[in-house]
């Protein structure tokens, strides 16, 4: 059953405010959501295939060699 004297244009104007703010919210939340995709599609990349496009030759000359302690273990003083 519905009411018997609805105005559904006189309605529709009243609602008008409140249906672009739900309207809005829903495009806001849409384009959040894309942008953090991007986001994280972005900073997922590894630093190895990131570090081989830049430059080659700087990548091969750093070691990654642990530094030796020259001071012998259980005492004050050098070998």
């Amino acid at each position: 059953m519905s009411a018997p004297d609805t105005d559904v244009e006189k309605q529709e104007k009243r609602h008008k405010p409140s249906l672009w703010g739900i309207k809005g919210a829903m495009l806001f939340g849409a384009l959040m959501i894309i942008l953090l995709l991007f986001f994280v599609i972005d900073n997922g990349r590894d630093d190895e295939t990131t570090q081989g496009l830049s430059n080659s030759s700087e990548a091969a000359s750093e070691s990654t060699a642990a530094p030796v302690d020259p001071v012998a273990t259980g005492t004050n003083e050098s070998n």
